[in-house]
């Protein structure tokens, strides 16, 4: 089989971000930066993603060109020790549990926007429609294998017909009403309250858990460490500045994450409702909103569109690395893969979607859904991009992961700060916030 090759340097941009963008800056980066504080968070957040997120980022990249391989297969390549595929099989396994309730999530957001585009969501009690919408199995299921199959149609047409082709419109489409949702908020009355709230850091908030969970966000909001970017990278030209490419797609990712707060704090402001209120931020608190505003039925319209399809491009994205993946390890044709990583995600989203129901089966005190959650966003997450760098560091080493990095990029100022970087301040770091994470 022909290996996939990105069409040129803008798709490779638009569709890396456009799998980075997702549920993870409209629907978890608020309701996070609610719970964490405001602009402690948001401070917090930035400084993480500057020092963590795109050095780690621009390694995976970077480790994927290098292997011009899957990540089944390219760790054991760069290293020759066959062993080291196992970090590869980490990033697959976090990306398909991450998948299996990111489907169900997506759901609920297409059950609202249609629900706002009818006009059928004035209810008394938004927790209550809330928690029939999740419960209602015989709703949820339907939806998400519609959902599943529109996505294995669009990653059949290939890497350039298919993904690049979609990506690149809903992200233009993402640009618009995230904008037009923005400026439109930004004309309520509590706007600037809200601003004030998510711009200028209460240090007081800054707290170790505060910093743990912004390095959770970072990993699931940029996706590293889910096998995605090292895919990608593997599709690039040798020729590709990775670093300027990387700055790119870090600074779209961020961006979005910061707009979704401009669009959602100054409503909630506005109607006196309370900015941390947990996962079901969008859900209920939004819902809540758009039902007392004028013209809430087409801002809400709007809002859940953006989000589905802020979500649905990173499962398309993670889909075709996924698909790859498995067709370069284990030999086996395209559809088959394709359809056997659609049929692992759907298996995963069944008990995630049944921890809503009256009596969910409870595991260490987690749903199955929640249990996951913390699973890949604390622990397996970091854990990959941990032994990400410690692989380029030690293994590859950061002076021959300079060279290939520095095709095009000869100038870069902190070439001279790159060992140091990449061997021990992005390392101890993790490692740090990991070992809280779990002790």
């Amino acid at each position: 089989m022909k290996k996939p090759h990105w069409s040129n340097r803008l798709s490779f941009i638009i569709t890396t971000a456009a799998f980075a963008i997702g549920l993870g800056n409209i629907w978890r980066f608020p309701y996070i930066t609610g719970e964490g504080g405001g602009g402690a968070f948001l401070l917090i957040y930035l400084g993480l993603v500057f020092l963590i997120g795109i050095p780690i980022l621009l390694t995976e990249i970077a480790l994927g060109r290098m292997s011009q391989a899957q990540p089944l297969k390219g760790y054991g390549l760069l290293s020759g020790k066959k062993y080291w595929n196992g970090l590869g099989w980490l990033s697959v396994i976090a990306c398909l549990l991450i998948m299996g309730y990111y489907v169900m999530i997506l759901s609920w957001v297409l059950i609202y926007f249609a629900e706002n585009l009818m006009g059928t969501t004035q209810v008394e009690r938004f927790s209550d429609h809330f928690d029939g919408i999740v419960s209602n199995q015989a709703l949820v299921f339907p939806v998400i294998l519609g959902i599943m199959l529109l996505a294995g149609l669009i990653v059949k047409g290939g890497l350039q017909k298919g993904l690049e082709r979609y990506s690149k419109w809903m992200m233009i489409a993402l640009i618009f009403i995230i904008i037009a949702i923005a400026i439109w908020a930004s004309t309520l009355e509590k706007a600037l309250d809200a601003y004030h709230w998510y711009l200028y850091p209460d240090f007081s908030k800054i707290s170790l858990n505060v910093v743990i969970v912004a390095l959770g966000q970072l990993f699931f909001s940029i996706g590293i460490g889910m096998a995605i970017a090292f895919a990608f990278g593997s599709y690039t030209s040798p020729k590709e500045n990775l670093i300027t490419s990387t700055l790119w797609i870090v600074l779209l990712d961020t961006i979005f994450a910061i707009l979704a707060g401009f669009m959602i704090f100054p409503a909630i402001f506005t109607l006196g409702m309370a900015p941390d209120s947990g996962p079901n931020l969008i859900f209920i608190t939004m819902a809540t909103v758009f039902s007392k505003i004028t013209q809430g039925q087409i801002v809400g319209s709007a809002f859940f569109l953006l989000l589905f399809f802020g979500g649905f491009t990173s499962l398309i994205a993670a889909i075709q690395g996924l698909k790859d993946s498995f067709v370069e390890k284990f030999d086996m044709s395209s559809s088959r893969a394709l359809w056997m990583v659609i049929g692992i995600i759907i298996l995963i989203s069944l008990p995630c979607v049944f921890s809503y129901v009256d009596k969910p089966f409870v595991f260490l005190g987690f749903t199955f859904y929640e249990f996951i959650d913390y699973l890949t966003s604390i622990i397996m997450l970091p854990l990959g991009g941990l032994l990400i760098v410690l692989f380029a560091g030690y293994i590859v080493g950061p002076q021959k992961l300079k060279t290939h990095i520095s095709s095009g990029a000869e100038h870069f100022r902190f070439w001279k700060y790159w060992s140091l970087i990449i061997k021990v301040i992005v390392p101890f770091s993790v490692l740090v916030i990991l070992l809280n994470s779990l002790f």
